[in-house]
């Protein structure tokens, strides 16, 4: 009778173990940026060593001040129905992620115990941050290390991986660069371009556009002058002439920090691992 009585415990514990974990949605994760300007991953369940989390915070901190792409990064065990992507853009678009200008947000989540993934970047992200490159990082750096079960190692080559993309203009991990064989795709297009400038700058068809213009069969356009206007000077750090964007808007020392306005609209990748 008493080992029925520990079995029938066991199975009860186990039952109320299933039912009470905690799905994460757009919701309910804290967001940590909100109360710390120096904080962006949020890792509500302590999955994460602490040291590990401050040094992603440290490189995801550089992201927003040396590269202006505000960042929020979710490590969880389960979220709601298993959709990283609907979690990621929901948490873009309610807390929205990124300068309000420039709309160059960035939200990953890595949902452990679901085995799913999503890295989101803002509407004004996805030009330089593409699908495919957004999948190259996550399968170097996300579905790589979580196959060995190691989400530290996973979060961090990440936070490196793309602070080093926009940083230096190539995503690195332990020095080697990602990158996808697409990338090979581009050479005979480029050759073309330099094929049809090499021969639009020859002698004899610079002769025959001149022949024809005489003969009235071709007609080029006036260089138009360049108007100035006040884009032109966007380059300039805010500090200088008002230019440049919302940089360090967040406030000092170990005050919260704020979102800018930005929006999602599906770009990006994710799956499982």
């Amino acid at each position: 009778m008493g080992s029925r009585k520990w079995i029938l415990l066991l199975v009860a514990f186990f039952v109320m173990t299933m039912v009470h974990a905690k799905e994460w949605t757009a919701d309910n994760i804290p967001m940590v940026h909100l109360e710390d300007r120096n904080r962006y991953v949020c890792d509500p369940e302590d999955l994460m060593s602490p040291a590990d989390r401050d040094t992603a915070d440290v490189y995801l901190r550089r992201l927003e001040t040396q590269c202006g792409i505000q960042s929020v990064f979710v490590v969880v065990n389960n979220v709601k129905d298993g959709d990283c992507f609907r979690v990621a853009e929901d948490l873009g678009n309610k807390y929205g992620v990124g300068d309000k200008k420039t709309r160059r947000g960035l939200v990953i989540v890595i949902a452990v115990d679901d085995r799913k993934y999503f890295i989101a970047p803002g509407k004004g992200l996805e030009g330089d941050l593409t699908d495919v490159e957004c999948d190259d990082i996550a399968q170097a750096c996300i579905v790589k290390n979580m196959k060995e079960d190691d989400l530290d190692a996973a979060v961090l080559s990440t936070v490196k991986a793309l602070y080093s993309k926009f940083k230096t203009g190539k995503a690195t991990v332990d020095g080697e660069e990602i990158s996808s064989d697409e990338d090979d795709d581009d050479f005979p297009i480029w050759f073309g371009i330099f094929l049809l400038v090499l021969c639009l700058g020859h002698p004899i068809v610079s002769l025959i556009l001149w022949a024809l213009a005489k003969l009235g069969w071709y007609h080029p356009k006036p260089k138009p002058k360049r108007r100035r206007n006040r884009h032109d000077d966007d380059w300039f750090p805010p500090f200088f002439l008002g230019g440049g964007g919302d940089w360090g808007s967040s406030g000092g020392g170990f005050s919260g920090g704020s979102f800018g306005g930005g929006s999602f609209g599906g770009g990006g990748a994710g799956g499982g691992w």
